[in-house]
């Protein structure tokens, strides 16, 4: 009897070492369709219309709160967008008729007479979400089939438009941008775009390559017609996460959901980045996260470095009797080198210096466990400037 207990413990402690061994050689090897993903989809110029006419009609809307002191160079670009003119509309959207953002907006229009813009204001309860609240006028006045909804935050190039249209087919109803940065001016932001650049990115890109539901809605091109036929913003006032059960709605609904070429470009003000306005979004994340798909919300520290290196570790040394922290220092190391090939493929062009990256990208990976612990200690988060408890399934109630 004694003899069977012993060979159970042993094939379950064999059992287990080669399942942490090997999930951390699978997480590792994600590396590698990500980055063949991004090479191949991220920053190559697809427009190929000849004519303006063919262009299809577009409704730019952009939901704002406040000014973080970037948001006119922020706003200025879709002043710029190059496509015709009588193509697009921009409406522009405020709660307040005293918020900071009016101010810019007005002085944008009156300096731009000849680019279709407006300012809406007031908004309209429909929900708890407060951006839906703040868009839902806009986005049922809209006059084109196609709808840009942008965070105040998104800074775009001349082109963007264009390159969100190339992606249209009949079958599309949602064209997404794999959020980034723009260049880090502080070692906070370098935090926040390491994050972007590297985990979030291969999460979202293998997400994208297997035609699973990643889309976010910072910066995304919507076909009207098709979010209508799920019920419109309404449907998903109670709903925080609002961008996830819009595309996982209508990718159940059989429409495509296509990524853009050029990944969507945050511009938060240097005033308004710190390591503490990080921590926070992680936080909020994680709890939303957790609270929308519980069980693998819980397995997420096992798709970072530091924590299933640890495991990774402790299993590969029993199974192949090779020192712990040998092991954990080399895993580690080539799991930075290929999250900074990923972030150099992301980001096509130059990246800080490699000395300041590997310090971020520290700071990144050891704050992940501290991060998870704090959020599963609540349901609450705080979001627009409002309270919100957090219930399974992604519904939200407003505490205020």
């Amino acid at each position: 009897m004694a003899d069977h207990f012993s060979a159970a413990v042993d094939f379950s402690s064999w059992f287990w070492n080669g399942v942490f061994f090997a999930w951390c050689g699978y997480i590792l090897l994600s590396h590698i369709p990500a980055a063949v993903r991004a090479r191949l989809s991220l920053h190559r110029r697809r427009f190929s219309l000849k004519s303006d006419d063919l262009c299809p009609s577009v409704t730019i809307v952009k939901p704002l709160l406040g000014d973080d002191g970037n948001l006119n160079d922020n706003l200025e670009g879709y002043f710029k967008l190059d496509y015709p003119s009588n193509k697009f509309e921009i409406l522009f959207c405020v709660m307040d008729p005293d918020d900071p953002a009016k101010a810019i907006v007005d002085s944008l229009i009156a300096k731009y007479p000849s680019v279709d813009a407006r300012l809406l204001t007031g908004g309209k309860h429909i929900g708890i979400n407060p951006k839906i609240n703040n868009m839902h006028v806009a986005v049922s006045g809209a006059r084109h089939d196609f709808i840009w909804l942008s965070d105040s935050n998104i800074m775009v190039r001349p082109e963007n438009l264009k390159e969100l249209v190339a992606c249209l087919d009949p079958t599309v109803g949602l064209v997404h941008q794999l959020p980034y940065a723009l260049p880090a001016d502080s070692f906070a932001a370098l935090v926040d775009k390491i994050y972007f650049g590297t985990q979030h990115a291969r999460v979202y890109l293998v997400a994208d390559m297997l035609k699973r539901n990643c889309a976010n809605g910072m910066s995304w091109l919507l076909r009207k017609s098709a979010l209508e036929e799920v019920g419109g913003l309404a449907a998903f006032s109670e709903y925080l996460a609002e961008d996830f059960f819009i595309g996982k709605t209508l990718w159940e609904r059989g429409w495509k959901l296509s990524l853009c070429s050029l990944p969507a470009l945050q511009n938060p003000s240097a005033t308004v980045t710190s390591l503490s306005r990080f921590r926070n979004r992680m936080i909020r994340w994680t709890r939303l996260r957790a609270s929308m798909m519980p069980f693998p919300g819980l397995l997420e520290p096992l798709t970072e470095c530091i924590f299933l290196g640890i495991f990774a570790s402790i299993a590969a040394s029993r199974i192949f009797n090779c020192c712990v922290l040998t092991f954990f220092v080399l895993q580690s190391i080539v799991w930075f080198l290929l999250d900074y090939h990923l972030m150099s493929c992301v980001e096509n062009g130059p990246l800080p210096s490699m000395w300041k990256v590997i310090c971020a990208w520290l700071v990144r990976e050891l704050w992940t466990i501290p991060i998870f612990v704090e959020s599963l200690c609540s349901q609450r988060i705080t979001w627009g400037g409002h309270l919100f408890q957090l219930e399974f399934g992604g519904h939200s109630v407003k505490l205020e």
